[in-house]
């Protein structure tokens, strides 16, 4: 029920509701009406969507103060602290610096909209749609669970298209890989550990079997199987910025997977095995690793992630190829088993991913190529 009351020149509403998730009485009102009608019909509207929703809206609370408890109450005890500490830093650096001054209620789906654009002139379609989702997420539990919004006022935002969805796919065609592991390969004067095949075993490793970097990182001499020529991923390394690396376990429930070995790879991670003791007793700083760790540093500890992709970059120049990522060479190994005639569903499971559908999306332009091969192949049969 509403009571009115009038204060200077204007009238004011005050409406006492009980809020139907807590059992607990509250109120609402509200003022600035030039007439006791005015204030009526308003206050009819606002009992009219308490007695719908069950509470009264309450999205007065900034935007960053919002976000601050949203991160902490429901994603911190939740999230694996890679996956948090990736979703804080995108509301940190992408959400809050354009929202973060804005009262909940005052975000509009059309302004909302125009920022998902412009983001798309700066960011990938995928990284513009984990921002959206981290963004959307928050605003339907600050109906659900905060109960401080009646609806999400970001719902139903369009994300624009790739344009071009094979150029996001950056991977070495099979001269190009030749060219950079060579390079890799090649002495490099005045290199501090000259005797040391690690990186080219490394990049190796993952052009022929497309692990993920932190899951190479986080490989022990035992997980591979050298007599059944397999090796197993079971954890991958997360080497947060101004902090502690440690072992997690892998990206999804599909990344844990055991893989076939080709006979190169096997001779190379041999002879790396060999090569990283004979390092050991020729350099005096260089020490053995006590985890029996693949991949490390001088010291036996992991390798960090930021060296290994510095160093990556730099192959690339000094090949003059193209300046890509470390990943690329997990895209350069789906693509080139696709290109070779293997079948989606292994390449699927071989790279761990959660589904064909997403091997198929990922590789658009291999996968159509390999539609029309299949057809044509159809079509000289069916004509013989």
């Amino acid at each position: 029920m509403a009571s009115f009351r009038k204060r200077g020149q204007n009238w004011e509403y005050r409406i006492v509701f009980i809020d139907r998730q807590t059992g607990k009485q509250k109120e609402k009102s509200k003022g600035g009406f030039r007439t006791k009608k005015e204030a009526q019909l308003a206050a009819t509207e606002e009992e009219s969507k308490i007695n719908h929703f069950g509470f009264a809206e309450n999205g007065g609370e900034r935007v960053d103060s919002f976000f601050d408890d949203w991160l902490e109450i429901y994603k911190r005890p939740n999230l694996k602290p890679i996956t948090y500490t990736l979703q804080e830093r995108n509301v940190r650096l992408n959400i809050l610096p354009r929202w973060g001054k804005y009262r909940l209620k005052d975000i509009t789906r059309n302004e909302y909209q125009k920022w998902i654009n412009e983001l798309r002139g700066h960011y990938s379609e995928g990284t513009v749609r984990r921002i959206h989702s981290i963004f959307s997420t928050a605003m339907n539990d600050s109906v659900h669970e905060f109960r401080v919004l009646r609806e999400n006022p970001v719902q139903k935002i369009k994300i624009p298209k790739q344009v071009d969805k094979s150029s996001k796919v950056a991977h070495f065609t099979r001269e190009q890989l030749e060219s950079f592991l060579d390079c890799v390969k090649a002495p490099v004067k005045n290199a501090k550990y000259q005797h040391s095949i690690q990186y080219y075993a490394f990049f190796t490793l993952l052009a022929r079997t497309g692990l993920r970097v932190g899951e190479a990182l986080a490989l022990t001499w035992d997980d591979i199987d050298f007599d059944a020529k397999t090796l197993t991923v079971n954890k991958t390394l997360v080497y947060p910025l101004n902090s502690q690396p440690y072992l997690s376990t892998p990206k999804s429930k599909s990344s844990e997977r055991t893989i076939k070995l080709d006979e190169i790879t096997i001779k190379q991670m041999k002879r790396h095995r060999i090569n990283q003791k004979e390092v050991c007793l020729m350099y005096k700083n260089y020490k053995p690793t006590k985890d029996n760790i693949i991949f490390h540093q001088h010291e036996g500890r992991w390798l960090r992630t930021n060296v290994v992709r510095d160093y990556f970059k730099e192959i690339c120049k000094r090949a003059e190829l193209p300046v890509l990522s470390p990943h690329a060479l997990r895209h350069t190994h789906a693509v080139h088993l696709l290109e070779a005639g293997a079948n989606i569903k292994y390449v699927s499971e071989r790279l761990g991913h959660a589904s064909v559908k997403v091997t198929a999306d990922t590789y658009l332009h291999v996968t159509k190529k390999i539609e029309d091969d299949a057809l044509a192949l159809y079509e000289r049969y069916v004509q013989k």
